[in-house]
């Protein structure tokens, strides 16, 4: 299984509930180059879960928009922000696609990456806003996993 870490992209500083803030114009771009990272590398997603936040969803919008043959998203309260990554691998463990996009915010992500490659949390690889990390990996559980790669927004060039 591969399993596609991403992390939402830049979003607003403050709404009326955490959850409902949303993606501003630097954080679509920030996903936007990812996914063309992604596609360039012509990987597949088979199938996608996200946080319900909104700039999670807004976040598997963007990025799922500039991949081929791209499921339907589907919600899941596993990848809340709340959430531990403990509780996630109970989730993964029922999965039967190969290839699987998570969509979702910090702790989580970053916990998740560290379980299934070190199998402990002592030295996290913290993912910065749409930074996606690959785990390949056969069974779900800790330390079962590699990361043959992290894919990172290229920053854009100010204008003179």
């Amino acid at each position: 299984m591969n399993l596609y870490l991403l992390r939402h992209g830049e979003a607003e500083a403050s709404a009326s509930t955490s959850a409902g803030r949303q993606l501003t114009e630097a954080g679509h771009q920030e996903v936007a180059s990812v996914a063309m990272q992604f596609a360039s590398r012509r990987l597949e997603i088979d199938a996608c879960y996200v946080s319900p936040a909104l700039r999670a969803r807004q976040t598997a919008e963007t990025f799922l928009s500039h991949i081929f043959n791209s499921p339907e998203p589907s919600i899941i309260d596993e990848l809340s922000a709340n959430q531990r990554a403990a509780n996630l691998m109970l989730f993964l463990e029922k999965i039967s696609a190969n290839n699987v996009l998570l969509v979702s915010h910090n702790p989580i992500l970053s916990e998740l990456l560290a379980l299934l490659t070190k199998g402990n949390m002592d030295d996290l690889v913290i993912l910065d806003t749409a930074d996606m990390a690959c785990v390949s990996l056969e069974v779900i559980g800790l330390g079962m996993g590699r990361c043959p790669f992290i894919l990172q927004a290229c920053a854009s060039t100010p204008a003179s």
